[in-house]
């Protein structure tokens, strides 16, 4: 471990206090620092003819040429609409309203520029992290913002009590008859436990500027002249390789510390589905140290090898999780929150505070929560013995979120399961912010709790005999709710803000099939081992074994009747197919029908292998095969498209297939997600990742690893963009949508996005939801692939 990062562990308290970022590494401070090559100044800081504004607030102009904005933090009324409310008027995921500041720059041409530049003071008494979101609107042919309003917009996080240069590059966007500027003051509430009532800001000196080099952030080539590879580093382990856009012949790898070249080779081509690009490729390079790519004059940031490289950034998402508790008081962060937020059933009630938010927007899910206290658990077991401090401090924010899933159930299959909330609430249980949670009694969301229960109480029977038994008691209640539920509804109606609510029954059988497999390794009772088999036959038979006419094979549809793909779009549980066919197979060992569920598990290892070749030479996993007949199914497009008007969107659609590589019969292979509002593909990748790690260990199969390997590296900066998506990690993060928590060191986004029907990776710089919104489960896929990579031997099943 890097002697700084161990100090900044230590100071950290190993993560009791949230650790600190590199701010030289930042995408920020490049932004900082680049050329411009031309500066138009866009309000002569006292008329105040050009300025208007929406809300509650006041404002002024000071003599020294300064915008002085003042709003409060909170209301005694909800706004009568709000962009994303379900019922502003209700408080139906709402805030307290915005106070919105607008310019109008009709008499501008802002075509020929690429960047908003301005400066902006921000004094919010007893607020950690104050935010202003910039927006614009271009009445082109282009209309922006867009339909969802996620376009046109950038929520940028500020310093308090100090004045912040700020910078916005737009030139991806849409921007040839700009005719306002906005900046919007977010009222989300006091924070709690003692939050001021003011919210104060001075904005001067916006320009409009034009840098000479701005950033990549659309299609596949990479900034000419450079190579993006994984910034935080590459394991000792599998194949080490970078994108380039160069015309040089040859690569050095120099060691960082020496300044000698400790690699040299030859730039090679490849030809892929979606361009020509050149590639470096130093997987010799077996020793750990740290070092960087010379290409020419091109020299780049340093990067580790190391045995250990996901142990260093599971740290620091450890380090997220523990920001985003809910119900805790976090160092520098926020006091205990949402106490008022609280679950009724039958005549009782609680309060559904604890566990994780689930993203910027403070909400929460049981199941996600559930989700990421397995990842832990199962990142935990490989480091238990070799770094017994990461091991500890993961059981111990595992064990965070075991509380929550314990204490939310009502104990008859009914469980507290969602809320959707995006403000601070004041704690005091009866008044107007208050937060009902959802309560239901489905299958889906008990089977996951349960089998995450009966994991933890193998994982806690050494260290907390007590809190074992009382998992694995919740496990056994847990798992025959959801199985009684299952038998007698099957397929539950969706549900809002649920995660699982797209959940096709082929999910149903695999959840079904782990949880008992779950259950069975603390039990060993025969009605679970019955259970295994019978669900994992149902998960066989909804896979694609090799038909006439369909190009590709292994991959699973919603149904036995194989008329509709399993997709994923946002939330993504693509790994639970072989999640689930593994455990039979490590369960039940000598079952006869062991060979098929191998069977079904390698062929879908031979599909993701084949998905591959579609993204060469980058290492993402694309989104899979479509069909074009998906196109007029209405009724599973409501279930796996939420929020989403079918008619409006039907022939967008369409247009997203048809812009996808063609294979023929119909069928089309998309890189990205059929998507629309909910945009980002963080989960869908490494969800597919995991089923890569699973798969390469249970068979022992290097590419299969490497495949998950590259999931992480993709993560890390080996994308168009050159950026790190784990804030804090590696080189080259940017800000991302951290609305009430702040910039955290480990953050990660919903993920890279495409451009309206595109099918090309797409990552603007503004930080808005959802595909730059920060949220819990990528790290948690994240540390499930870490778990296999850092400790399970290839060949023998875990």
């Amino acid at each position: 471990m890097e002697k700084d990062f161990e100090q900044r562990l230590m100071d950290s308290f190993y993560v009791h206090i949230p650790l600190t970022a590199d701010e030289q590494k930042t995408a920020e401070h490049r932004a900082a620092n680049k050329t411009v090559v031309s500066s138009l100044d866009l309000w002569d800081g006292s008329s105040m003819e050009s300025w208007s504004f929406d809300g509650d607030g006041e404002c002024s102009v000071s003599a020294g040429g300064e915008l002085v904005l003042k709003t409060w933090s909170r209301a005694d009324r909800w706004p009568d609409t709000e962009v994303r409310a379900d019922n502003a008027a209700a408080g139906a995921y709402a805030t307290f309203g915005s106070y919105i500041a607008k310019l109008d720059v009709r008499k501008y041409d802002l075509s020929r520029g690429n960047r908003i530049r301005f400066e902006l003071y921000c004094d919010c008494p007893g607020l950690h992290s104050p935010i202003v979101r910039v927006g614009f609107v271009n009445n082109g042919p282009v209309k922006i913002p867009d339909a969802y309003s996620r376009e046109g917009f950038h929520a940028m996080n500020l310093k308090n009590h100090s004045w912040n240069t700020m910078y916005w590059e737009i030139g991806s966007i849409a921007h040839d008859k700009v005719e306002e500027i906005s900046f919007n003051m977010h009222r989300y509430g006091k924070e709690p436990s003692a939050g001021g009532d003011d919210l104060n800001f001075k904005i001067k000196n916006i320009r409009f500027e034009k840098v000479e080099v701005p950033d990549v952030v659309h299609g596949w080539e990479c900034q000419k002249g450079t190579a993006v590879f994984s910034t935080a580093g590459y394991s000792v382990r599998g194949s080490k390789t970078a994108v380039a856009n160069t015309e040089e012949k040859q690569f050095s790898i120099i060691d960082s510390a020496t300044g000698k070249a400790v690699f040299q080779g030859p730039v090679q081509q490849a030809s892929g589905k979606h361009g020509d690009f050149s590639f470096l490729d130093f997987t010799e390079l077996k020793s750990e140290g740290s070092y960087h790519i010379k290409l020419g004059t091109y020299e780049s940031e340093s990067f580790r090898v190391s045995e250990t490289v996901f142990e260093h950034t599971a740290w620091k998402l450890v380090n997220f999780l523990f920001c985003e508790r809910c119900g805790f008081p976090v160092p520098g962060k926020h006091g205990t929150c949402h106490i008022d937020v609280t679950a009724r059933h039958d005549g009782v009630s609680m309060t559904y505070a604890g566990g994780w938010h689930d993203a910027a927007d403070v909400s929460q899910q049981t199941v996600q929560t559930a989700e990421i206290l397995h990842a832990l658990l199962e990142a935990a077991q490989p480091v238990k013995h070799s770094n017994r401090l990461l091991y500890n401090r993961m059981m111990e924010e595992a064990n965070w979120g075991l509380d929550f899933v314990l204490r939310t159930r009502f104990g008859d299959g009914y469980r507290a399961t969602n809320s959707g909330i995006r403000r601070w609430t004041d704690n005091l249980i009866g008044n107007m912010d208050d937060c009902p949670a959802v309560v239901h009694n489905h299958s889906f969301e008990n089977f996951i709790c349960a089998g995450v229960e009966a994991y933890a109480a193998e994982c806690f029977e050494e260290s907390d005999p007590i809190l074992a038994w009382q998992c694995a008691n919740a496990a056994r209640e847990d798992f025959a709710f959801a199985i009684e539920r299952f038998r007698s509804v099957g397929l539950e109606e969706p549900v809002n803000h649920e995660h699982a609510t797209g959940a096709s029954i082929s999910q149903y059988y695999a959840a079904a099939c782990w949880s008992a497999a779950q259950v069975y390794a603390v039990f060993r009772e025969d009605e679970y081992a019955q259970i295994i088999a019978e669900f994992a036959g149902k998960i066989a038979e909804c896979q694609e074994k090799g038909t006439d006419g369909i190009p590709l094979k292994g991959f699973f549809y919603r149904d036995a009747t194989k008329k509709s793909i399993v997709h994923f779009n946002h939330q993504a549980r693509d790994q639970i197919f072989v999640q689930a066919l593994e455990a039979a197979c490590g369960a039940l060992p000598d079952h006869p029908e062991k060979p098929q569920w191998e069977s079904a598990m390698a062929l879908h290892g031979k599909y993701l292998k084949d998905l591959m070749n579609y993204t060469e030479p980058y290492g993402m996993i694309p989104a899979g095969i479509h069909a074009m007949d998906e196109v007029d199914d209405k009724e599973t497009f409501a279930r796996v498209q939420r929020h989403v008007d079918y008619d409006r969107e039907k022939e967008n659609y369409r247009e997203q297939l048809e812009k996808a590589v063609p294979l023929g019969n119909g069928y089309f292979l998309k890189t990205f997600p059929v998507w629309f509002s909910f945009r980002g593909n963080s989960a869908v990748h490494l969800s597919m990742g995991k089923a890569a790690s699973i798969l390469g260990v249970y068979f022992g199969d290097e590419e299969l690893l490497d495949i998950a390997r590259e999931q992480i590296y993709w993560a890390y900066g080996k994308n168009p963009s050159g950026q790190s998506l784990i804030y804090g990690d590696g080189s080259n993060y940017g800000q991302q949508y951290t609305a009430l928590l702040g910039e955290t060191v480990g953050e990660m986004p919903v993920g890279i996005q495409t451009r309206g029907n595109e099918d090309l990776p797409y990552w603007p710089p503004a930080n808005i939801a959802t595909y730059r919104e920060v949220w819990t489960t990528p790290p948690g896929r994240w540390l499930w692939i870490a778990a296999d990579l850092m400790g399970a031997k290839a060949g023998k099943p875990k």
